[in-house]
C-alpha cells in the first residue's frame, strides 16, 4: 500500500519554487510510492490538458495571489462557472 502522505508531499514539492532535489527524493522513496507519484502526476497532466477542464483553467487563471481571491467576472470577460461534474478522472 502506498504511503499517500509521502506521495502527496512529494507532488506538492514539485510545485514549490523553494523545493529542490526532486530526483534525489524520488530515488529515496519506495518503488510503490514512486510508481504512485508518477501515475498521479501523469493523470494530473492528462486532466489539465483535457478540453473538459477549460472552465477550471479559466477560474484558476483568474486567481489574484496579491488579492488572495479569484476575479469571477470582468467587463471584458464572461462569468466563470465551475461544474465539478466536468472533471476528468482517470486511473
Amino acid at each position: 500500500m502506498p504511503d499517500f502522505a509521502q506521495v502527496y508531499n512529494f507532488i506538492g514539492s514539485v510545485f514549490d519554487p523553494n523545493s529542490t532535489n526532486h530526483l534525489q527524493r524520488l530515488k529515496q522513496m519506495d518503488p510503490i510510492n514512486v510508481e504512485t507519484a508518477l501515475l498521479l502526476m501523469r493523470n494530473l497532466s492528462i486532466n489539465l490538458t483535457s478540453p473538459e477542464f477549460e472552465d477550471h483553467k479559466r477560474l484558476l487563471s483568474s486567481y489574484d495571489p496579491d488579492g488572495e481571491k479569484a476575479k469571477f467576472a470582468s467587463p471584458s470577460s464572461k462569468s466563470v462557472t465551475v461544474k465539478s461534474e466536468n472533471a476528468v478522472l482517470s486511473a
